[in-house]
């Protein structure tokens, strides 16, 4: 598995967090072994030919991840063609120090010992698109690692679920901030770093950035111009000509822009159960710039051998079904040297995480204006986001007072489950993405960079920073995306969206109009259901519908019954209640898939035979994984 982990302090030993970080074959992976540093780091050969590095006669660096260039501070300079991720980097380290994180535009996670001064530093980078999770199972010991589940299998650590951020996680499908499941576990926080002195153990963490929301008055023309020449260069610095570049299209607008930068070199794959509509705008788009176009299709069974394939990769960061790639690890991986996807052009460009208000239009639906229903306070905060706990758990705590605890504001800041916001500001607006794991995908990320070097350009340093520039209302009632692609390649914008079927070059009013039309003749005039529910014309799979067709769901929950029965916090009458009422009608699909994933994960049979030595899970092969 790419990642690292490591041990620090009094007897270090690395190896029993090793097993759990080994994914695939053909991976360069380095071990060191010290009375007080043992570290373990994996990466992809295409970006370094080992994962660390000596700067100097006293100092080893690891990098997991890519660095794509650095600012001093006076100016930005991409990484060199030729130079691989971590020789850039420790050469950053000998010029800025440990400042160098601040500086570097990457997603990564970087290790610094330093002998002469019996240091330990571990960077984060900008957004924590990496998690590493760290425990201290006493005062003379620091674990990290960025697989959360490898922890609890060290001799010297013993932990249990923690009750509050399970059920944050089985109704969210996510750990805010530095919080997790497990108790004495913790993320380290987004844009720091975090320094071990290894004479006394004692940690401190410095910040090097955070989102400021500061938005400018300029016309929108100004921001399309600016996004337009940024994304350009950004797909610039990042492709090289002996490297073959895939795409995970869509029919949809942002990885259309990615595929329209690459152009015909490319290779688009599109994950779908059929040749449906989405698909087949997928194939016209490819079609359109002349790239070769591959159907990766998901059979009925690929659900379910995901549950298995995927389990060991969770970090409480999503469903077991969203690490989609892995299920075709062997023919990415064939064709490909690395992967680029679309990721987080929603969440960054346009209104996915504003609130928004409901409009009720009775049987007709709802309608949500493009107008920000401003939160001003945290209260308003938890309102917004609280929900009902699963039927399965607990009810004598509420996720409104759950919230309520670890969200707050202390007349300066606001601390928002361990990660600081300048203000409620940013706490609304950023938290979607700061830290990266708050998203409900960020097992998605995870998963596709064990394969293959895998970017989302929309998550470089110059995009994010536009991003706090741009005022809301061009957020919610334009799209900068689709201007984009209308200067890039106006015959791909001329394609209709798959889902809303509308054309990506229509004026955004219209193509407001024009969505929300579709969306109501969808529902109340023809529907797109197909020979099988849980098939769509779109590009994912109705699981809700899935859990109520396929016995396997059933039979899954039926054998995990003893498990379910040895977790103090779930019920099992609650579990059977819970799916009835899905049958019912009920949509109970997220507290129902997330349930799945925690009781497939190896770590919670662990904690679940009290500690017990369980062996770890076998690393499968690939024609497993294709299963």
């Amino acid at each position: 598995m790419v990642g690292i982990c490591g041990v620090l302090g009094r007897d270090a030993d690395v190896a029993p967090l090793v097993a759990d970080l080994v994914w695939a074959d053909g991976q360069r992976s380095s071990t060191h072994d010290g009375d007080r540093v043992a570290v373990h780091a994996s990466t992809h050969p295409l970006l370094a030919a080992a994962p660390v590095r000596e700067v100097d006669d006293d100092t080893l660096l690891w990098l997991v991840g890519e660095a794509y260039g650095f600012d001093d501070g006076t100016r930005y300079a991409p990484r060199p063609d030729g130079m691989d991720c971590v020789e850039y980097c420790a050469r950053r380290y000998r010029d800025h120090g440990v400042d160098c994180f601040a500086g570097l535009n990457g997603s990564f996670v970087g290790v610094v010992y330093d002998r002469s001064e019996a240091t330990v530093h571990v960077a984060t980078d900008r957004l924590g698109t990496k998690a590493v999770f760290r425990a201290r199972p006493d005062g003379d010991r620091f674990l990290f690692s960025t697989n959360v589940q490898s922890l609890p299998r060290h001799p010297s650590f013993e932990t249990e679920f923690h009750p509050q951020y399970v059920y944050e996680y089985l109704a969210y499908k996510r750990s805010f901030g530095v919080t997790t499941p497990l108790k004495g576990v913790e993320k380290l926080p987004p844009a720091t770093v975090t320094t071990v002195d290894l004479d006394s153990m004692s940690v401190e963490q410095e910040r090097y950035w955070e989102p400021i929301f500061d938005p400018l008055d300029r016309p929108f023309s100004y921001f399309v111009d600016r996004f337009t020449r940024t994304f350009r260069t950004v797909i610039d610095e990042w492709t090289r000509d002996d490297v073959d570049y895939g795409v995970l299209l869509s029919g949809g607008s942002d990885s259309r822009l990615v595929l329209a930068a690459l152009g015909e070199d490319a290779t688009a794959f599109h994950m779908n159960d059929w040749l449906n509509r989405e698909a087949r705008t997928a194939a016209a788009a490819a079609d359109e710039v002349g790239a070769r176009f591959e159907l990766l299709e998901r059979g009925r069974e690929y659900q379910w051998s995901a549950l298995e394939r995927n389990a060991p990769l969770s970090n409480f960061d999503g469903w077991f079904s969203q690490a989609r790639t892995t299920g075709f690890a062997a023919t990415l991986t064939d064709e490909v040297d690395a992967l680029l996807s679309g990721m987080y052009a929603d969440t960054l460009f346009k209104g996915h995480g504003i609130p928004t208000p409901a409009v009720s239009l009775g049987a007709l639906g709802t309608l949500h204006p493009p107008v920000e229903d401003r939160v001003e306070t945290v209260e308003e905060f938890v309102d917004h986001y609280a929900r009902d706990l699963p039927a399965y758990v607990d009810d004598s705590v509420s996720l409104r007072e759950i919230l309520a605890d670890n969200v707050r504001y202390d007349g300066e800041s606001v601390d928002h489950h361990g990660v600081e916001y300048d203000s409620v500001r940013e706490l609304v607006l950023c938290s979607e993405y700061y830290p990266l794991s708050n998203d409900t995908e960020q097992i998605f990320t995870n998963s596709a960079m064990q394969l293959l070097p895998y970017r989302s350009p929309f998550l470089d340093d110059r995009l994010v920073d536009l991003h706090l520039r741009m005022p809301i209302r061009y957020r919610l009632r334009r799209n900068v995306v689709n201007r984009a692609l209308e200067r890039l390649a106006p015959n791909l914008a001329e394609l209709p969206h798959g889902e809303s079927r509308v054309p990506l070059d229509y004026p955004h009013p219209a193509y407001f109009l024009a969505e929300n039309a579709v969306a109501f003749w969808r529902r109340h005039v023809r529907s797109d259901r197909q020979s099988e529910p849980h098939l769509t014309e779109g590009p994912w799979t109705d699981v809700g519908e899935l859990l109520r067709t396929d016995d396997e769901a059933v039979e899954r929950l039926d054998d995990r019954g003893d498990l379910v029965a040895r977790l103090p916090f779930l019920s099992r009458s609650g579990v059977e209640e819970c799916y009835r009422n899905h049958l019912a009608g009920a949509d109970n699909t997220t507290e129902l898939y997330t349930l799945l994933t925690l009781l497939e994960l190896p770590v919670t049979e662990y904690l679940a035979s009290e500690g017990e030595s369980v062996e770890a899970a076998p690393t499968p092969s690939t024609d497993a994984r294709m299963r």
